[in-house]
């Protein structure tokens, strides 16, 4: 699972900690000139029947808590720093339009905000905002902002599960902007500038749907659809059980994958012994997609009315393809209704290409994709991020979330960026 590189010559990143509601996530990186490479790479799924309900969050801090110590005791990671991040649905996102003012007064008028349409006052350390653009509105330019704050409460949980896990905060960042800049990094060319990038990540819980132009993202919707709603369709209508029918679309989603790397191997035939055969995997493939496409049809209707807000608001975008991260991009039955839907073509998201895996080892079952770790991938790349070519000129920020000033230099004050975008299309 975990190999590690020893040469003393080596910087290490802090430790990327995604936490989801499915399982806990750790990468760490090393950086050995231009060479960016995997040092240390943990998995380790939530107890089962945890993942199915998560209304009770702190059993699941809980566990997490448990996890990362016997990660920590492998020894398998440089040191006890980390970047987490706080996920979506833990944060307010919202998008305003407001006059063009200036820092100090879009300061003083974020607080405000905040408090009028979420309904709480965030202390400055609790809220970032983020110029998206400017947009026309009743024959003025004004300018569209982002606003990300989260609560006192949530922060304070999220910091001492931390210090329960033995690690030390560097950043706590925003899930969105991890995901982005996992992807942001392939944007190297002067024509990257103005390339549309659509990413769709489908977790077990929810979906986060990010566009943006170039290093400039448009917007950030959380859409209340995920793995688990696809579960419960296929255990509704194959008349299953909820645990047989997320192991069922794993179980497919698995042989998917092996197919995919065995191209040249005769396929399989029944033996008797519980396997699917290539004729089982087609009508049971038939079956659960019949099962889950009103689903994922509407995850798509909501991907489409982001895509019809942004060309309205920001001028025509259109993107050439769209990117599924999250566990659920293996699907390959969703990859092709979200394709027949949007009438574009979604492709497997690759977080880690480029960046050298040799120096650990994976599982044979592993994905070559590694979709499921562009959360990670994103933290860990975080202070890496202005040392490597690769990323230049990349303006991301943290949500400047609760690290107390002592431990993070970059907390305090209310954070901004240039980059980021909105909520929901209005």
């Amino acid at each position: 699972m975990v190999m590690f590189n020893l040469s003393k010559k080596c910087k290490y990143s802090p430790i990327g900690l995604d936490i989801s509601t499915e399982g806990v996530r750790m990468l760490q990186l090393g950086q050995d000139g231009k060479r960016i490479f995997v040092s240390g790479i943990a998995y380790r799924p939530l107890p089962k029947g945890s993942t199915g309900n998560d209304s009770n969050q702190e059993i699941q801090r809980q566990q997490a808590i448990e996890i990362v110590r016997e990660i920590l005791k492998s020894g398998s990671f440089h040191g006890r720093k980390v970047i987490s991040c706080l996920r979506a649905d833990e944060l307010q996102i919202k998008s305003i339009r407001l006059p063009h003012l200036s820092d100090a007064e879009l300061s003083q008028a974020i607080i405000w905000e905040c408090q009028e349409r979420f309904g709480f006052k965030p202390s400055p350390d609790r809220v970032h905002y983020i110029r998206s653009g400017q947009v026309k509105q009743d024959n003025e330019t004004r300018d569209e902002i982002i606003l990300l704050a989260v609560q006192e409460n949530t922060v304070s949980a999220h910091v001492e599960m931390l210090s329960k896990m033995r690690l030390v905060p560097i950043h706590i960042d925003a899930e969105p902007i991890a995901l982005f800049r996992a992807q942001c990094r392939f944007l190297q060319r002067i024509e990257d500038n103005i390339t549309v990038s659509v990413l769709v990540n489908i977790d077990l819980s929810k979906t986060t749907i990010i566009i943006a132009k170039g290093r400039r993202i448009l917007l950030i919707k959380v859409v209340e659809i995920g793995g688990r709603h696809f579960n419960q369709s296929v255990s509704e209508e194959l008349n299953m059980s909820y645990s047989a029918a997320s192991e069922l679309r794993k179980r497919l989603m698995e042989n998917a994958a092996s197919a995919k790397t065995d191209q040249h191997d005769e396929p399989p035939s029944s033996k008797g012994n519980g396997e699917i055969t290539l004729s089982q995997n087609d009508q049971i493939r038939w079956s659960v997609s019949d099962a889950i496409r009103g689903r994922v049809e509407a995850l798509a209707h909501e991907v489409n009315l982001c895509l019809r807000y942004c060309s309205v608001t920001f001028r025509g975008l259109r993107p050439g393809k769209i990117t599924l991260m999250g566990g659920e991009a293996y699907d390959t039955e969703i990859v092709k209704l979200m394709t027949e839907y949007l009438d574009t073509k979604c492709v497997v998201a690759q977080p880690l290409l480029g960046i050298d895996l040799s120096q650990i080892h994976m599982e044979p079952d592993r994905r070559t994709e590694l979709a499921e770790w562009a959360v990670a991938t994103g933290l860990a790349l975080r202070n890496l991020i202005n040392n490597t070519n690769m990323t230049q000129n990349l303006e991301l920020s943290t949500i400047s979330a609760g690290v107390n000033s002592s431990v993070s230099p970059t907390a305090g004050g209310i954070s901004r960026s240039a980059n980021y975008a909105s909520n929901k299309p209005r």
